[in-house]
């Protein structure tokens, strides 16, 4: 089959990578280059966990996402994660802890429940609130994502694939059993498209604007108040209602933390935003710093904007275009999706070749 894949990122990479060493026709489009920074996979570090705080129905696929990680590393001769182990906290009566809970309980990792006086004593790094509660997750770690995007893309090369780089695509037709891709005034016929433009899908897909959001995600990295506070600090998450995220530098000379992205951060496109970090959001980091980090300097050395499509209920869109059968679209991954993203790439070759899913997929549509 003759297959385009829109959108070299995140998780177009990784489709284009299974489609091509599966020996498949595949031309890529990216508006960029792979491994760019302007869309959600930037900032050096993701965190790579096995514990599932959103549904477990993601537990296979993070599973599968681990063995293909591997087969990736292993194809292009680089370290693309570091397993360090990594924790997971929150307030015990949470819906996402007790979710996490259950996950570390059916877990085939190894995980360690730790109550909030145990937490404090192993890892006095961190601040806690009183009802808190820490899951060691032992196979947890730290992904590089723009190598990671970008080393899928030269091992699609390798087996054949073309990328279009600096390609914007303007629009997706299907007629008949034929799709249509037009990017910069030049169009091609294609059996099927893989669509995965990130927070460009509503600008490429408008009539699809009540599905998805797309929204500002910041990071911002600080350097330690005093030598030796981040020896020992492993990559954390804190689940929602105080949700933030941390990953240390590999030399340990400072942190990169995140915060969720609300419906308030919301962004017409990438196109039309100044990516500039305003104050009320550093302020909101100065916040969590405070409360749970009190080792780092209160204001950070760095910050940054990503941005990704969300969906209301949180949960990915990875099907069909509502009104074109012929085009798949992969959107809606709502800040959690990088550390699945080998498995999601795998999921996207098979629906656009016409075959099921490797693993039960149902709960998406929850």
């Amino acid at each position: 089959m003759k297959i385009a894949v829109v959108g070299v990122g995140t998780m177009g990479a990784q489709v284009l990578w299974q489609l091509a060493q599966q020996g498949h026709d595949v031309t890529g489009y990216e508006i960029f280059s792979p491994g760019h920074s302007n869309g959600a996979a930037g900032g050096e570090t993701r965190l790579f966990r096995t514990i599932q705080v959103e549904d477990p129905g993601y537990t296979p696929i993070a599973d599968r996402a681990d063995d293909l990680y591997r087969k990736l590393e292993a194809d292009s001769g680089l370290q693309l994660r570091e397993i360090t182990g990594a924790l997971v906290m929150g307030d015990a009566d949470s819906p996402d802890i007790q979710t996490a809970l259950r996950a570390a309980e059916a877990s085939a990792h190894p995980t360690r429940i730790l109550s909030r006086e145990e937490s404090l004593k192993e890892f006095p790094e961190f601040g806690l609130d009183p009802n808190d509660v820490t899951i060691w997750d032992g196979h947890g770690g730290i992904i590089k994502p723009e190598l990671t995007v970008s080393a899928a893309a030269a091992q699609a090369e390798r087996h054949g694939a073309e990328i279009r780089r600096s390609a914007r695509v303007n629009s997706i037709e299907q007629a008949g059993d034929t799709v249509t891709v037009t990017a910069d005034g030049r169009s091609e016929s294609y059996d099927r498209v893989v669509a995965a433009p990130g927070a460009w899908t509503n600008v490429l897909f408008p009539e699809m604007a009540e599905l998805l959001q797309m929204r500002r995600l910041v990071s911002a990295w600080f350097f330690p108040k005093n030598l030796g506070y981040l020896d020992k600090v492993l990559p954390f998450l804190r689940t929602k209602p105080t949700y933030v995220y941390g990953l240390p530098y590999a030399d340990r000379s400072a942190m990169k933390l995140g915060l969720g992205s609300d419906a308030d951060q919301a962004v017409p496109s990438p196109d039309e935003v100044d990516v500039r970090v305003p104050q009320n959001l550093l302020d909101q980091f100065i916040s969590a710093v405070e409360r749970y980090m009190p080792g780092l300097q209160l204001h950070p050395m760095r910050s940054a904007s990503y941005f990704e499509s969300f969906t209301p209920t949180g949960y990915e869109y990875v099907r069909a275009h509502p009104e074109m059968p012929g085009v798949i679209v992969m959107a809606g991954f709502s800040g959690h999706g990088f550390k699945m993203a080998p498995a999601f790439g795998e999921i996207g070759a098979a629906l656009a070749l016409g075959e099921g899913p490797s693993v039960d997929l149902s709960f998406l549509e929850a």
